[in-house]
C-alpha cells in the first residue's frame, strides 16, 4: 500500500469508491465529489487535504480528506473517508487514519475532530474511533434526521 496526494487522475475512482461504500445517500456523494473537485481544481490552495491509498498496481482503494477548522489555531476536521468495500477490514482504515494524525501533527495540529451518524451502519466507524484513542464530546439528537443523531469524537495529538 502506497499512500499519495490525490491526483485530478483519481477522480473517477473515488466517485466508483464513494458510491460503492453503501453508508452514503446521493447528497452525500454530491458533496464528498464536491471537496475532491476544490482540492483538483485549486492545485495545492484548498483548504482540504486529500490523499489517496494505492496498491501495488496503482489502483485507488481508499481516500481520505481534513482540513484545519477555519478560526482556529491548532484544531482539524477529519471530513472523509472512504474505503472500497473488497479492501475493507484488512486494517486500511487505522493506516489512513494514524497516517491523518501524522500529517496533522507535521503541520502543528494539536486536536483532531471528527464527527459521523449514529445509524447502525455506522457502527464501524464509531468502533474505529475509539480504538484510536477518540473521545466522544458531544451528541446532537436528531441531527441529520429524525433517529439519526449527529456523534462527535475528538483526540488530543502530541
Amino acid at each position: 500500500m502506497r499512500i499519495r496526494p490525490l491526483e485530478a487522475r483519481d477522480r473517477q475512482r473515488i466517485q466508483e469508491i464513494v458510491s460503492a461504500v453503501g453508508n452514503f445517500n446521493q447528497a452525500d456523494i454530491k458533496i464528498a465529489m464536491e471537496l475532491i473537485d476544490d482540492v483538483i481544481s485549486k492545485n495545492g490552495s484548498s483548504d482540504y487535504t486529500v490523499y489517496v491509498s494505492q496498491d501495488d498496481k496503482d489502483v485507488v482503494q481508499a481516500y481520505v480528506c481534513f482540513g484545519q477548522t477555519p478560526l482556529t489555531d491548532h484544531t482539524y476536521d477529519f471530513y472523509w473517508m472512504a474505503i472500497d468495500p473488497q479492501h475493507q477490514r484488512c486494517g486500511l482504515g487505522l493506516k489512513l487514519f494514524q497516517y491523518v494524525e501524522a500529517q496533522v501533527r507535521e503541520r502543528g495540529g494539536k486536536l483532531l475532530m471528527c464527527e459521523t451518524s449514529s445509524m447502525e451502519s455506522y457502527e464501524r466507524v464509531v468502533r474505529l474511533y475509539e480504538r484510536l484513542g477518540y473521545q466522544p464530546v458531544a451528541r446532537i439528537k436528531n441531527f441529520y434526521r429524525l433517529g439519526d443523531d449527529k456523534l462527535i469524537y475528538m483526540k488530543e495529538l502530541s
